[in-house]
């Protein structure tokens, strides 16, 4: 069948839910071995100091500690970290004069600690009470060093250099993209916008907390990782180079997982899989809050100064924008974040004059990580909050200045002139902004909350309408991989090497395969996360398993199918063209004879079949396949939203969200609908709420849900999603990614209708989470509390 199937764009029921309701799921905590060692982290009280010494002698005394492992004695054993996860082809390079400094950083630390929380030492115990008193004990003599934590400050050239071993200077990384001459349009421009943008710094907070397992079985020499990892594929890669191991003595296993919003390279994965090895046992580690609030997923923290040229009609003619990103104590992921800000920051809007040059700081904090959205937030707040600016500027509404600028329908596809961060050339592949535009301000009945807004107005109530849009590169490659067998009871069995941890692989991978063979999801069973199912596997991550996941499931149950065909023409003495597959099992297009079913093909192929002992067929139901994307796809979405402003307290209510998405074929809407509206979530919190605050001492100020604060049920608002759907020309589905779209547009449309309840100008709101504190310090200086006048 086609990918037209009954069984795409189906709001089936979940498959995960029965065991993630019931309690039945089992996630790294829940793993338990009879003889397992608990292991617990000394992690550094400092932000920056020099190791004079460790002593572990009163530790290793406690009753029920086995080993205590420092720096030291995994040198020579244990590899650093060295290479960054993410390269940028040649060619990206070359284009852009990209600089990128070495990385390098010990799972324990050796001579220096570079950041709060980066580890020193852990204690293997027979049980975590133990292990975590031994940390008591263990005595580490640290020499304080000069703090880094502002990264403008970290590019004087007086500033302490946090790696001077490997680096002269804090600047890790730099490159500048530029599309036509932002110069000459610049000073032919008849206004002109510069001011200054900042974007704090957030932590991916996922229900669950990371968690790691490792056993070693003497007998076969195989080691066996349990953890909390997007990446199964990519971890084993770590730890066979890490530990001098085959790969194919490894098995990494993803379990269910509670969230993840982001990637990460963590020493905790490889230190339990040497202790397995050392010790001979299994060891197993799992993180507190705390640890994960200090030391996971951090993210955002940019700073951008940006200059607009734009003309009478608001019609942007020039974009100049110089941005630095605080990238913490190391960069593991390079330019992945800063180059997906600078193809983010035109977004949906036709600016032909434009440049972006990106400086990756390094400062004494914890790493800066992808997490949801992956600095295109960052690039949609300055954009948007720009264009909001710009309309104040030349009197005319927000809506119509968006307008005005929109790539149109009729430009598709559109080159935006620059490469993207895989090498090839950015190219929009399909869309129609200005019918997004227009669908999302009917849906939110933009005209009347005018209205309404103008009659609050003079009732003293602050009402205020934002508006944000986005398009994101989704489905990057290089490659997923996928199997789909059909087992002797004729049962379809995918697996794919693409884990999910909350984007319901199980029901969107089984609806793409029962598509293709005609018959219900149910009779489909997904298996993911494991490195041993797939030789390879790119794992969930920048929005991209149902692009690569979903494609490569396809293509190989295309294959299957065929080969049923063939089989049954064989069983049938029919032309195998003359076949169809229907309702689960395989018939003659004109019904004249009676159809076979599954279970009856695969026996045909059985290794004893006479089919397969004669050599007319090969043995087995099965095909794998590795799709590889020629670029990535170009999802969208437009964002409104309705607020309140209470002058006095300095409070924000969301009245209405709405929101328009293009996300090509929609596999299971339910789904799609689900990641929305939990990406606005996160949206929300990186508007109003969550800020991983640092001190001038390197130290994390929020380093609990008492400091660190997310959006409750009471603060997420109910949203209204419609779905546009122009599919992908890229991929067999017509599918783009939708796991970040949420994020990347709540914050500046949010901002954005703040900023106009408050009738604020340019140069107001620049900086978010926007506290309570900072509404009023806009109140007070933009005297909103004065009733009277039409909105703005």
């Amino acid at each position: 069948m086609s990918p037209g199937s009954r069984w795409l764009g189906v709001p089936v029921a979940r498959k995960e839910d029965r065991r993630l309701l019931t309690g039945s799921a089992r996630f790294v905590a829940d793993l338990r071995r009879v003889d397992a060692v608990e292991m617990a982290v000394l992690r550094s009280p400092l932000a920056h100091a020099r190791i004079e010494s460790i002593d572990t002698v009163a530790a290793e005394a406690v009753d029920g500690v086995l080993r205590v492992l420092t720096g030291a004695d995994l040198q020579g054993v244990v590899a650093p970290f060295s290479q960054v996860a993410i390269s940028s082809p040649p060619i990206v390079a070359e284009r852009s004069s990209m600089i990128l400094g070495p990385f390098q950083s010990p799972v324990l630390a050796i001579d220096r600690v570079v950041r709060t929380g980066e580890p020193i030492a852990v204690v293997l115990a027979t049980n975590r009470y133990v292990a975590e008193d031994a940390l008591e004990f263990i005595e580490v003599g640290l020499d304080p060093l000069p703090v880094v934590s502002d990264p403008e400050a970290a590019l004087e050239s007086d500033a302490t250099v946090i790696h001077p071993d490997i680096m002269e200077d804090n600047l890790h990384a730099r490159f500048e993209v530029e599309v036509g001459d932002v110069e000459a349009a610049m000073a032919a421009s008849p206004h002109r916008i510069s001011t200054r943008f900042r974007f704090g710094r957030s932590v991916g907070s996922p229900i669950e907390t990371r968690g790691a397992l490792a056993e070693m079985d003497e007998s076969t020499g195989l080691l066996t990782l349990w953890s909390t990892t997007q990446r199964s594929h990519w971890l084993r890669g770590y730890v066979s180079s890490m530990l001098g191991i085959a790969e194919s003595d490894i098995r990494v296993v993803a379990p269910d997982m509670g969230g993840s919003f982001g990637s990460g390279l963590y020493p905790e994965d490889i230190i339990v899989s040497y202790a397995a090895r050392l010790l001979g046992r299994p060891v197993r580690w799992i993180e507190d809050r705390r640890e994960n609030l200090v030391n996971a997923r951090h993210a955002r923290d940019q700073i951008h100064d940006v200059e607009i040229g734009f003309d009478d009609e608001g019609r942007i003619l020039a974009l100049d924008d110089r941005f630095i990103q605080d990238c913490g104590a190391h960069n593991p992921y390079g330019v992945t974040i800063s180059y997906n800000t600078v193809a983010s920051l035109r977004g949906q809007l036709d600016i032909r004059d434009f440049r972006a040059e990106a400086r990756c700081v390094l400062t004494n904090k914890t790493s800066n990580t992808p997490v949801r959205g992956a600095g295109r937030p960052e690039a949609v707040f300055v954009l948007d909050r720009l264009v909001d600016m710009i309309a104040h500027k030349v009197g005319a509404d927000p809506a119509e200045v968006r307008r005005r600028n929109l790539v149109t329908a009729q430009q598709m596809p559109y080159d935006t002139g620059m490469l993207y961060r895989d090498g090839k050339q950015m190219v929009y592949d399909s869309g129609d902004y200005p019918l997004q535009l227009d669908t999302a301000l009917r849906a939110a009945d933009y005209s009347g909350w005018r209205e309404r807004q103008a009659v609050a107005r003079q009732e003293g109530r602050h009402l205020g309408i934002g508006i944000s849009s986005h398009v994101e590169g989704s489905g990057i490659g290089p490659f997923e991989g996928a199997s789909v067998r059909v087992d002797g009871t004729g049962r379809l069995i995918v697996h794919s090497g693409s884990n999910p941890h909350g984007q319901s692989h199980e029901t969107t991978l089984a609806q793409v395969c029962a598509a293709v063979f005609d018959t219900t999801p149910d009779h489909v069973t997904v298996r993911a996360g494991d490195t041993s199912l797939v030789a390879y596997g790119g794992g969930t991550n920048a929005s991209r398993s149902a692009v690569t996941a979903g494609s490569a499931v396809h293509r190989a149950a295309v294959e299957v199918r065929e080969k049923m065909k063939e089989v049954a023409s064989r069983i049938l003495e029919i032309d195998a063209g003359d076949l169809e597959v229907v309702d689960g099992s395989v018939r003659p297009t004109d019904h004249s004879v009676q159809s076979l079913t599954f279970a009856e093909i695969a026996a045909a192929v059985s290794p004893v079949a006479t089919l397969v002992m004669s050599g007319e067929m090969e043995v087995g139901l099965e095909a794998t396949d590795y799709f590889s994307p020629p670029t990535v796809t170009f999802a969208s979405g437009t964002h409104v939203v309705v607020v309140e402003v209470d002058i006095c307290t300095g409070g924000v209510e969301i009245l209405d969200y709405v929101m328009v998405d293009d996300c090509g074929r929609e596999l299971n809407p339910v789904i799609v609908d689900g990641q929305q509206q939990g990406g606005v979530a996160h949206g929300l919190g990186h508007a109003l709420l969550e800020e991983a605050i640092y001190g001038e001492d390197g130290q994390m100020l929020a380093a609990s849900f008492a400091d660190y604060l997310l959006p409750s049920s009471v603060e997420v608002p109910t949203m209204r999603i419609i779905h546009q759907n122009h599919l992908s020309p890229l991929n067999p589905l017509g599918v783009k990614g939708i796991g970040e779209g949420g994020t990347t547009s709540a914050p500046a449309a949010i901002v954005n209708a703040i900023a106009d309840a408050l009738r604020l100008g340019p140069g107001e709101l620049i900086a978010v989470p926007l506290r309570p504190s900072d509404v009023l310090r806009a109140v007070t200086s933009s005297g909103s509390g004065r009733s009277g006048g039409s909105p703005g």
